[in-house]
């Protein structure tokens, strides 16, 4: 199995209502992530059979014990792209903290990087810039409260409140997306700032082996 780059899009428990599910894949359509089938457990169910699923688990506030099998978990979705091999998207519910919930999309590390991560690799940057497109459509359309990319042997996503109170910086490898009021609390002299809509600050990571 590939090394995987993750597009996590941190929320609020106080952001569920009933129809989140549905609305939520309504914006990853319309950020470009056609739904392509089930995975893991799921591949033979339909898109709404996996919205409801999800919608009920996290309504119910699931979380996967250790003894539970997998098929219990939240479903699976990968997603139609010209652009990846394999796009796929998962819920981890009360992650990174009790009262947060996140959506983790995945591309294989390879298609976005050139080397290996941290041992002189480089963004390839017209693929990069796909990912950073679909992320700004998800902050304008949907009630996200941070967005943060990371390879597979980055940190833990971290805490919207652990970012607010500056006790930790998001991960952006190489970019993030906050809001201004969280902007204020860090000086990020290593990222250039873009302002975005629904008052969204693109922080994009600058360093001698990263190429935007």
């Amino acid at each position: 199995m590939p090394a995987y780059f993750s597009l996590s899009l941190e929320f609020s428990r106080k952001e569920i209502y009933a129809g989140f599910m549905q609305n939520f894949y309504s914006a990853l359509e319309l950020a470009g992530l056609p739904f392509k089938s089930g995975y893991w457990h799921s591949e033979q169910e339909d898109l709404q059979k996996i919205l409801a699923w999800n919608q009920k688990k996290l309504e119910q506030d699931f979380r996967l014990g250790d003894a539970e099998h997998v098929s219990r978990d939240y479903q699976q979705m990968l997603f139609s792209s010209d652009d990846f091999s394999e796009v796929r998207g998962f819920w981890l519910n009360r992650y990174p903290v009790r009262e947060e919930f996140t959506f983790e999309i995945i591309i294989p590390e390879s298609e976005l990087f050139s080397g290996e991560f941290f041992f002189g690799n480089v963004c390839i940057p017209k693929k990069m810039q796909i990912i950073r497109e679909i992320a700004c459509k998800l902050w304008e359309s949907v009630p996200v409260l941070t967005i943060q990319t990371e390879p597979e042997i980055a940190d833990e996503t971290a805490s919207y409140q652990e970012i607010l109170t500056g006790q930790k910086l998001p991960n952006a490898c190489p970019f993030a997306i906050v809001s201004e009021q969280v902007a204020q609390k860090h000086d990020f002299v290593q990222s250039q700032k873009t302002r975005i809509s629904r008052n969204g600050i693109l922080l994009e990571y600058q360093e001698d082996n990263i190429l935007l």
